[in-house]
């Protein structure tokens, strides 16, 4: 019953933050990632393509991301512990790439979870080194678990994150949003989506990027 009520809470939460962003990408192809899982005859992994192919990580549409999970469950089991360091650095090498490439794009990476972060200190060196890229992370928390260690990572008290070196970020890339806190009240796309025209303008600003006259 739990699990069919996070997979429930999963896929609304992909369907309507999906609804907004995808209208602001021109393909409408997401890269779509499991994490925390085991597949068929392998040992648990922390960043797998959700397609199950092996030379792309690319669906089409929300649709293609929600058809992709849904067929994930029935090819993984899930398993801990809860990593974030791999997805982010992944998300981070795409957005690193496309930096290189001056290809003038930004990049949402929307994580889903219903466990507690285990790699705190490898996700903020993750974060930090993120933070000079052209990327934004959306977290949400499904579930009863204690997400504590997120808030940290949404750092809306206004103290950045230090990586293990002592480097500071150099600016908040991370909304987080335990989706039980939501329910009731704003949707989730609303409060995930709160601080994402702020993160973007930080970035534009930081590379003295002006809007096309």
């Amino acid at each position: 019953m739990y699990l069919r009520k996070c997979c429930a809470f999963l896929n609304q939460a992909i369907y309507e933050v999906g609804e907004v962003l995808q209208f602001y990408d021109a393909d409408k192809r997401f890269p779509a990632w499991g994490f925390g899982a085991r597949p068929i005859d392998g040992p648990v992994s922390h960043c797998f393509n959700l397609n199950g192919s092996s030379n792309y990580c690319e669906v089409e549409g929300i649709r293609g991301i929600m058809m992709a999970y849904t067929s994930a469950l029935f090819n993984v089991s899930l398993a801990g512990p809860t990593l974030f360091g791999h997805v982010i650095n992944r998300a981070a090498m795409i957005a690193s790439q496309s930096l290189a490439n001056d290809a003038k794009k930004y990049f949402v990476l929307l994580i889903i979870t219903d466990g507690v972060i285990t790699d705190l200190q490898e996700t903020k060196d993750a974060l930090v080194k993120a933070s000079d890229l052209p990327l934004s992370i959306l977290i949400v928390g499904v579930g009863g678990a204690d997400f504590k260690e997120m808030e940290i990572l949404d750092a809306d008290k206004g103290e950045r994150l230090e990586s293990s070196t002592g480097r500071v970020a150099s600016r908040d890339i991370v909304q987080f949003v335990p989706f039980r806190d939501v329910q009731n009240g704003p949707s989730v796309v609303q409060e995930l989506l709160a601080e994402l025209p702020s993160q973007f303008l930080a970035y534009m600003r930081s590379r003295e990027i002006k809007p096309c006259s």
